[in-house]
């Protein structure tokens, strides 16, 4: 009879033997820590037989590897070879002209990464000037001492190592530890599907250890407590406040905490600027910071300038080069934490080249240019997953094909951010040469954007089809219309870029109707577009929804005005111009939560006044009880353009006495009533400049 083997005991723990992952047989084991669960094993490690001694020791085999290595280097590969075949008598032996080129190779490229870090000496290394930043004071205060900006009532807290020193003049303030967790917790519900750069639970592990740290007085990174600040402050912008809460408890006490703890973060961003050479901690902050400045000033230089600062540490960080064969390490069996590292480094490297490439077709300086070349980075796309997911390989079974989150919407950004650099290089700036350019380019550039649009998936689609069937995802996955939302508009914005020139040429040429059509079509689509998000959202959100729509808003209502002055007695004028209303009355329902639309009011009177726009006779408009003459020239009107104020970075919107804009009825009979003065060219001009002025 035959024995029955016995079978050894297990080696792995259970968690890892469940999900057949590989473990490294310590307790706890890697796996179960970064997923914060307990590490159990059938037999514990340390009761195990003693593995068998090795053959040799590590110094035998690195005295063998150097003796080989000795071997190929003064021996040509190939002659060695021929040697052993020209004798028959000798038994034959392997060939090891392979094994040798990999060393060889191997250790050519050690040798280049040496003379590469050679190079680079004094290119990352921090500052050896003398400090160029005032001292920091890190300390910790409830909410309301953050926004009274009174001394905190616990013993100020400072860090003093290289970067945080004793006698300090900067004050940067933290909430409290249990408002900093319901701070991220807000974040992970409301934001974090926008803005896939973070590993959520490494975060909330940071947060921990971090307030651990500032408890004991100990040095904390610069980054990190930029991180964190940055993460707050675009946390409490979008919190929904209520009676008792220890954030806020108005939307008021939201956005002024919101806005004090965007001052510590850049408080701190500019002293890491100052004295390190930035970490990928940095980067995030920087990304987050460009985010709550574009909800408080709309597509303002003040976030295109951070986007730019999170570019350059990017590259110094060398994030571009992520994926190439060169920058990869010797290890077979990377740890967890390089696994989760490399994942979220290939997110923040995406957001900030597609960012990059859509800013290229907004309106504003920085139109028409990118500074990513896809030839210049090697960087492969994250995976579609969860954070939870990147380690263990699992997914959602429940569906297949694209999920409802938010590294879906990040890579469908991804997808519309290839079209938009597309479109750069292909559409010149200038309309004289514009007009030289083969219109079936256009026609294929906007058959393009059309079939991104019907390829999206359906709970990002806006037809009524696909809006139905995520109706049932949307009470799980309650931010899928604010995603539909900045997804399409994104799309439907650039599709009016890429028509608007056009808009006024038919005339010129018949085929130009389709490009009124596409644009109009697309405009209308943009303003619609929010009436899906569900209305029970507070003012901060609409403040929000402001300052990242106002500008495809705003494009949208300059493209109809166009083809109401230009285009008359058009079959749609009416519905065009109730559209129009409509767009209006958004601006005029928010003034009370943001000043953009009340810049936007000011910006078209100043450049219609610039311009010199003649109108037909002269109009008497009242604003806020009080009645402003609108002579025969525009260039003479000062009224309206008085009565709007604008704002200032950092200034409270509600409570503030701002001077109403004019009804929807003024002002389109004091813009269009009238038969316009230029030809086309300068109304080009006009409403470029008109386009990209409130950003």
């Amino acid at each position: 009879m035959h024995r029955r083997r016995a079978h050894p005991d297990p080696v792995s723990c259970q968690s890892c033997r469940s999900k057949k992952l590989k473990c490294d047989r310590v307790q706890p084991c890697a796996n179960c820590s970064a997923r914060g669960i307990s590490c159990k094993y059938l037999v514990p490690p340390q009761e195990r037989a003693g593995t068998a001694t090795p053959l040799h020791s590590i110094p035998e085999l690195i005295g063998r590897i150097e003796r080989l290595e000795s071997i190929v280097l003064q021996q040509d590969p190939i002659e060695a070879s021929s040697e052993h075949t020209s004798d028959s008598h000798h038994t034959r032996q392997p060939d090891f002209t392979s094994t040798a080129n990999n060393v060889v190779s191997d250790l050519h490229r050690a040798w280049d990464k040496e003379s590469q870090s050679l190079e680079n000496i004094g290119t990352r290394e921090n500052s050896l000037l003398p400090r160029l930043s005032s001292s920091l004071t890190v300390r910790i205060s409830n909410t309301f001492e953050v926004l009274q900006g009174q001394p905190s009532t616990q013993i100020p807290t400072s860090a003093p190592d290289t970067y945080w020193t004793s006698n300090n003049d900067t004050v940067v303030t933290f909430p409290v530890y249990r408002v900093a967790v319901l701070l991220f917790e807000s974040y992970e519900s409301r934001v974090n599907h926008m803005c896939r750069i973070l590993h959520t639970p490494t975060v909330r592990s940071l947060i921990k250890t971090f307030y651990s740290r500032l408890s004991q007085r100990e040095p904390v990174p610069l980054g990190q407590a930029a991180l964190l600040l940055s993460l707050f402050a675009l946390s409490a912008f979008f919190y929904h406040p209520f009676q008792g809460s220890e954030v806020a408890t108005t939307e008021q006490e939201a956005v002024s905490l919101s806005k004090s703890l965007s001052k510590g973060a850049l408080d701190v961003l500019d002293h890491s600027r100052r004295i390190t050479s930035g970490a990928l901690e940095d980067i995030q902050a920087y990304i987050l910071m460009s985010f709550v400045t574009f909800h408080l000033d709309g597509f303002s230089a003040r976030g295109r300038i951070l986007s730019t600062a999170a570019a350059s540490i990017a590259r110094d960080l060398r994030l571009h080069r992520l994926d190439a064969a060169d920058e990869q390490t010797a290890e077979n069996e990377p740890s967890v934490r390089v696994l989760i590292d490399r994942e979220i480094k290939r997110r923040v490297f995406w957001h900030i080249a597609t960012s990059d490439w859509l800013y290229a077709t907004i309106s504003g300086p920085q139109e028409g240019m990118y500074f990513i070349h896809p030839n210049h980075m090697k960087v492969n796309l994250p995976r579609d997953c969860l954070d939870d997911d990147i380690i263990m390989g699992e997914g959602d079974e429940t569906f297949v094909g694209p999920r409802p989150n938010g590294v879906t919407f990040f890579l469908e950004r991804v997808r519309l951010a290839h079209l938009c650099r597309e479109m750069v290089d292909i559409v010149p700036l200038e309309t004289s040469k514009l007009m030289e350019m083969p219109y079936e380019r256009i026609i294929a550039l906007d058959q393009k954007l059309e079939a991104f649009i019907s390829s999206l998936p359906f709970f990002l689609s806006l037809d009524s089809e696909s809006r139905m069937r995520s109706k049932r995802l949307e009470t799980l996955y309650p931010h899928i219309p604010v995603m539909r939302c900045a997804i399409t508009n994104a799309a439907y914005s650039r599709r009016c870029k890429l028509h608007q020139r056009f808009l006024l040429r038919q005339s010129l040429d018949l085929r130009y109707a389709y490009s009124r059509k596409a644009c109009l079509e697309a405009a209308r689509t943009v303003i619609r577009a929010y009436e899906d998000i569900p209305g029970h959202e507070s003012p901060s959100y609409a403040t929000a929804r402001m300052g990242m729509a106002i500008h495809y808003t705003h494009l949208a209502l300059v493209v109809m005005v166009m083809d109401l002055c230009f285009n008359r007695d058009e079959v749609d004028e009416a519905e065009i111009k109730a559209d129009v209303r409509t767009a209006l009355k958004k601006f005029q329902d928010n003034r009370g939560v943001s000043l953009l639309p009340g810049r936007f009011l000011r910006s078209l009177c100043d450049i219609l006044r610039k311009h010199r726009v003649y109108l037909a006779v002269p109009q008497t408009l009242t604003s806020n009880g009080g009645e402003f003459t609108y002579e025969t020239r525009l260039g003479e009107v000062g009224g309206l353009v008085d009565q709007v104020q604008s704002a200032e970075y950092g200034a409270d919107v509600q409570g503030s006495d701002v001077a109403v804009d004019p009804s929807f009825d003024e002002f389109w009979q004091f813009v269009v009533e009238s038969e316009p003065n230029l030809d086309s060219t300068p109304w080009d001009n006009m409403f470029s400049a008109l386009d990209s002025r409130p950003l």
